[in-house]
């Protein structure tokens, strides 16, 4: 694996952040959580495209002996060293509603928004129905989570801002700079 910047990948997702934020002066997300289009399909695909980074780098960093080539690999070396990442919530503030990416990891199941994003990705044509909104925001809120879950694993010093389309009480606010909340592995880091 090359070298991995988590900064990078932050900048990445906050770019990201900013084209699902445009998306709300065309289509209101309430209601609208199956609406498809192009621009939904592109934040899918980059997304995933990024989180892959994102767990190849935190698997090398949990086990640097093993080799991470799909999602089920991502999975089991993941869901080993952090059970509880299927607890952790993002907040859509714009919609007011509370999404947690990894829950369908809970019962072993498959992640529906990775379906979407292998759908989309290789047969478009087909499955265009899949570059929803819903998926969009998923998948861009996994590609959060799983930044947090590195920076605060590997201590990589990334200074984190609810700024964006998603919020959590895992990074700071603009406006308050107090003590943030720990990611669900990392409670007890907190006592």
């Amino acid at each position: 694996m090359g070298v991995f910047n988590i900064k990078d990948s932050w900048n990445y997702y906050r770019s990201l952040s900013e084209d699902m934020a445009r998306t709300s002066r065309y289509v209101e997300p309430i209601g609208q959580e199956d609406v498809y289009s192009i621009e939904f399909s592109k934040i899918i695909v980059l997304s995933c495209i990024e989180l892959e980074s994102v767990f190849k780098a935190l698997c090398s960093k949990i086990d640097s002996r093993g080799k991470y080539e799909n999602i089920a690999h991502y999975q089991e070396k993941i869901l080993g060293k952090f059970p509880r990442i299927v607890d952790a919530v993002v907040t859509v503030p714009r919609a007011g509603t509370h999404l947690q990416p990894f829950a369908d990891w809970k019962s072993g199941g498959k992640l529906s928004w990775w379906k979407a994003y292998t759908e989309v990705k290789h047969t478009r044509g087909e499955c265009f129905k899949q570059a929803s909104y819903k998926n969009a925001v998923s998948a861009l809120s996994a590609l959060y989570v799983s930044i947090l879950y590195y920076n605060q694993f590997t201590k990589a010093g990334l200074y984190t801002v609810n700024d964006g389309y998603l919020s959590s009480g895992y990074a700071n606010s603009p406006v308050s700079m107090g003590r943030i909340k720990n990611l669900p592995d990392f409670e007890e880091d907190q006592a």
